[in-house]
């Protein structure tokens, strides 16, 4: 199946190390930050008119979005249904996602404060080894993300209704910024040739580079 987006590296960035190109496109990439993931939890209620989705519909299409966009490949995403394969037509979503956020001195520090606490949880889930994981630092970069309603792609012009929506429920409160030119054309109880048309800068982890002695 094709792929539903472009992901490109931004041009701007804070920079902590010089910029290389990349090994896929040639293309020089953008600055990395240090960065740390930062977990939120949303409720998000869907209203559509027009166009409806299963559960599991809602719940595939949610994650999605998130992956698209740099999230922890582990969200958990719930939606709360009677019928998991039947359509619902005001479901709700209990969202968990983890997104890559700068290490910024305020960052660190809020996070330091909570060290007793991930501790103390640590102990009484016996898992102690990872009350560190929330301060573990990362390189990562902003990359353009663009997403397109074109048909037989993951996200299509009729999934315009859900985008919009998501955008102020759940993508921008975790930091991912619509950029100019970026455009969703919603018009209810229609699938609109060119609705979706969405571009987006957010922030992603940065693999780190495969060792040669392991190929």
């Amino acid at each position: 199946m094709m792929a539903a987006s472009a992901i490109a590296p931004a041009a701007s960035g804070q920079a902590s190390g010089p910029s290389a190109p990349d090994a896929a496109t040639g293309q020089a990439r953008s600055p990395t930050v240090n960065a740390v993931w930062v977990e939120r939890e949303f409720s998000f209620s869907y209203m559509g008119i027009g166009t409806y989705y299963s559960c599991d519909g809602l719940r595939d299409k949610i994650k999605y979005v998130l992956d698209l966009v740099g999230a922890r490949k582990d969200p958990r995403v719930t939606v709360s249904c009677f019928d998991t394969g039947a359509v619902e037509a005001l479901p709700m979503a209990r969202i968990k996602v983890a997104v890559p956020v700068a290490a910024t001195p305020e960052r660190l520090q809020q996070l330091a404060s909570e060290q007793s606490k991930r501790e103390l949880v640590g102990r009484v889930q016996g898992s102690g080894s990872n009350v560190d994981a929330a301060t573990a630092q990362f390189p990562a970069e902003l990359r353009v993300v663009e997403i397109d309603g074109l048909r037989g792609r993951r996200i299509e012009d009729g999934d315009c209704q859900l985008l919009e929506q998501l955008l102020p429920q759940v993508l921008k409160p975790l930091g991912v910024r619509e950029l100019p030119g970026s455009s969703l054309r919603c018009v209810p109880k229609q699938s609109q040739f060119g609705a979706v048309n969405l571009k987006l800068e957010s922030l992603h982890a940065v693999k780190p580079p495969e060792d040669a002695s392991e190929k």
